[in-house]
């Protein structure tokens, strides 16, 4: 398997080397990063090493972790901090991994991958030298028929080898490498790295008709892959994203009617967690906090302070010191 994998273009996707970092400040970073809350287990808190790598990409979530040994859950409790309902995709590269969930346990070796689900308890068991390449994708995104087929997946492991997965995890790492500047681009082609990974994973799941048609589904994916598009805008409202996506504002309303958020909500959503992954990343320390609102579309520091603790329960100051801690 090693000799296969060596051939995916990792680039800038996963990080090369854990660094130390205090347990806290591990914990801060992979809930952020990950957009999801964990409980951590650590056999040598004061040694441990840890680095990550996370970005949005449309539909897409991407994060690369490499670490040393310790032990991840998703308990009860956190499930209920939960954002959007998901499946993450997570393929080893180093190290080993044993994944427990549904009942089920296995252990990822480099050149293997599991599904796991986000609305169900899970514990990882992550070894030393530790490296993995992650994708997050809602399951709103692949239609409910799929998603309730894939749920049986979780916690099974696939070689990284077989069918169509070396296309598309060669295809996730280099979506995971690509320069901001092609951000509008990454956009349209996260949304053809999701149709590959649905099909890959529909494969394992049995199911051999070819999917079920959304309009609907598709028509709102590109609406939110627009929306994120344009996230650094300010002046982003309700008309100008129905305008750019050729739909009327009722329509684009109905759109989101049963998505759990309004337009404008989804927009303050997506804003948020942006502004949480720059306020977490300690290349961006330096940054003032009202540059980092202002890049993601908050023109008024007050404003941003106030949307933030209310969506956070912190102002973003409160935020940033806890995260770099």
């Amino acid at each position: 398997m090693a000799g296969a994998l060596s051939l995916l273009p990792t680039g800038h996707a996963v990080p090369r080397t854990a660094a130390k970092v205090g347990p806290g400040v591990w914990e801060r970073q992979v809930n952020t990063g990950v957009s999801l809350h964990f409980s951590f287990e650590f056999a040598n808190p004061k040694s441990f090493a840890g680095s990550i790598t996370h970005r949005a990409v449309g539909e897409l979530g991407l994060f690369g972790v490499a670490c040393l040994r310790h032990t991840v859950h998703r308990r009860p409790d956190d499930l209920s901090l939960a954002a959007d309902a998901s499946f993450l995709l997570t393929l080893q590269l180093a190290g080993t991994k044993q994944l427990t969930q549904d009942g089920r346990a296995t252990t990822l070796r480099a050149g293997e991958f599991a599904l796991y689900d986000s609305e169900q308890p899970l514990t990882l068991d992550v070894s030393d030298d530790y490296r993995s390449v992650n994708v997050r994708f809602r399951k709103a995104a692949v239609g409910a028929h799929d998603a309730a087929a894939f749920t049986h997946l979780v916690a099974r492991k696939f070689s990284a080898e077989h069918g169509i997965a070396p296309v598309v995890w060669s295809a996730v790492l280099g979506l995971g490498s690509l320069a901001p500047a092609h951000q509008p681009a990454g956009i349209l082609l996260a949304g053809n790295v999701l149709d590959m990974t649905a099909t890959m994973l529909r494969a394992h799941a049995g199911l051999t008709g070819p999917a079920e048609p959304d309009d609907r589904l598709r028509r709102r994916q590109a609406v939110l892959a627009c929306i994120d598009q344009r996230l650094p805008d300010p002046d982003l409202r309700v008309e100008t994203i129905a305008a750019a996506c050729f739909v009327s504002v009722r329509h684009l309303h109905a759109l989101f009617r049963d998505s759990g958020h309004t337009v404008a909500g989804w927009i303050r959503h997506r804003r948020v967690e942006a502004c949480k992954r720059d306020l977490a990343d300690p290349a961006a320390r330096g940054v003032p906090v009202a540059a980092i609102g202002a890049r993601w579309g908050f023109g008024d520091p007050s404003h941003f302070g106030q949307v933030f603790k209310a969506v956070t329960g912190l102002t973003p100051a409160e935020f940033r010191r806890r995260a770099l801690a």
